[in-house]
């Protein structure tokens, strides 16, 4: 019944918007539009909104209105992008809308653009001075440059003249917890979230911060809050998830994960939850599950199935399951299955297959990071390091901040013979990448080790500590 009436009702819009076009002036079908735009925002139908508003701007594009009520429907439909272009346009066509300008500031800051975020900010600040809005973006931007100080003034500027503001308080939480005063922020968000239960970007927050220091009962109960309240928000559903599995409860967190997987509702994060299945799962219970819905999975999810057999050990089963859905020649669209195909030849030891199938994805074409790793990977087991250490490159080229490459590249140069450079790969990646991964503070503590070099490992940990503070202190 829901199905049927959906499909009735998007019949009727789309019969509407199409007997709208046929008034006369352009300048009059966009102001039917928009008649309509706001008979939706008031029906609480943003999607139809959206879709309205998007034919008035193409009707007519120089009304700056139109242009901020579509970066309005888009914001509230969780589209940044699109909400940021349709600003731009409306401050295009009339710069001295403060709305527009504060709109284009936060979502500047949302995207780690500070500089816009600050510029934005500033030009509302000398259209309206008293306006608190910008003192929380300049906030933010405080935040992101670790500023805590001055983070901290500008959210209790807000707070003294709106006591209630969510984002003034998410911002005093956060700039308290960037020095590690963890629990005087946890206590204001709680003490937030009792009066205003209903908030679900607090609640972000509070699951946030719990989590990062090591919270997670915290985070479990404020992600548990924030699920009842977005029910249908997937992502949510998976770190929730993630959460429980870290706090051992994997059953309860096998039966959020599983619907989604069966279903093939889940919104392109089947690989999220088979790797959670993977790393905290009972293995014999997620082999028989994945072989359960293999079968019967999209072509894609069957890609997906078949790299969480690979990682789990049993190689035979994903090239049995990707055989018949990719082969030769090389295409944009098989390249990297065909890459995947190779990887479980190699883990059987059939490395001149394996290497047939890397070289041909790779002569089509030469970036495949998918080609590149498994290609990289196989050199490192068998000894060929010249080879790994050029492939190597060419994945942290590609992929900068990944960790895992940087450490592949590392093993190749070692392989090669070029320890001194193993080991700058190493402590470039830890001063490049941050954040404390145990990948990298893991491969230089070997390398150390290997080298003969303990005396060194104290001072790698001490790193390690103050990487690990850092982590918690950005935002």
């Amino acid at each position: 019944m829901k199905g049927t009436t959906g499909g009735r009702a998007g019949t009727i819009a789309l019969a509407m918007l199409v007997l709208l076009a046929g008034c006369r002036s352009p300048e009059d079908r966009a102001a039917k539009f928009a008649a309509m735009y706001e008979a939706a925002i008031a029906g609480n139908d943003p999607y139809m909104a959206r879709l309205a508003m998007q034919k008035a701007v193409s009707y007519q594009d120089s009304n700056p209105d139109y242009w901020q009520s579509l970066g309005s429907v888009q914001l509230t439909l969780g589209d940044y992008s699109g909400a940021f272009n349709a600003y731009m346009r409306a401050n295009e066509l009339d710069r001295s809308n403060p709305t527009v300008l504060q709109a284009l500031a936060d979502l500047a800051v949302v995207g780690g653009h500070t500089d816009e975020a600050q510029r934005y900010a500033k030009q509302v600040l000398l259209l309206r001075p008293d306006d608190l809005a910008p003192q929380t973006t300049l906030g933010f931007v405080a935040l992101r440059n670790r500023n805590y100080d001055e983070a901290l003034q500008r959210a209790d500027k807000v707070l003294a003249g709106r006591p209630d503001d969510s984002n003034a308080t998410i911002l005093k939480a956060r700039a308290l917890a960037g020095p590690g005063e963890a629990d005087a922020a946890l206590a204001l968000l709680r003490g937030y979230v009792a009066g205003h239960p209903s908030d679900t970007a607090a609640l972000d927050a509070l699951g946030d911060i719990s989590g990062r220091f090591g919270n997670l009962a915290g985070q479990k109960d404020a992600q548990q809050r924030e699920l009842a309240l977005r029910p249908k928000d997937l992502r949510l559903r998976v770190n929730y998830a993630r959460t429980l599995y870290r706090l051992g409860e994997r059953d309860a967190a096998h039966d959020l994960t599983f619907p989604m997987a069966s279903s093939g509702k889940h919104d392109g994060l089947l690989i999220d939850i088979l790797g959670l299945w993977l790393r905290y799962g009972p293995r014999d219970r997620a082999l028989a599950e994945v072989r359960q819905l293999a079968p019967q999975g999209s072509t894609a999810d069957k890609m997906r199935y078949a790299y969480f057999l690979m990682l789990a050990g049993v190689p035979a089963e994903a090239e049995a399951l990707l055989a018949p859905l990719v082969s030769l020649p090389v295409t944009a669209a098989n390249a990297a299955p065909l890459a995947l195909l190779a990887q479980t030849q190699a883990m059987q030891g059939r490395d001149d297959d394996a290497l047939k199938l890397l070289n041909a994805v790779l002569g089509f074409d030469e970036g495949n990071i998918v080609a590149l790793r498994a290609r990289t990977d196989l050199y490192l087991r068998v000894g060929r390091g010249r080879p790994a250490v050029f492939d190597a490159q060419r994945l942290v080229a590609s992929k900068p901040r990944s960790a895992d490459d940087r450490v592949r590249l590392a093993r190749a140069y070692q392989l090669a013979g070029q320890p001194q450079l193993a080991e700058n790969t190493y402590r470039a990646a830890i001063q490049d990448i941050g954040g404390a991964d145990p990948l990298l503070f893991g491969g230089l503590r070997r390398f150390l080790v290997k080298a003969g070099r303990k005396s060194e490992l104290s001072e790698v940990e001490q790193q390690f500590v103050e990487q690990k503070r850092l982590a918690q202190a950005q935002w």
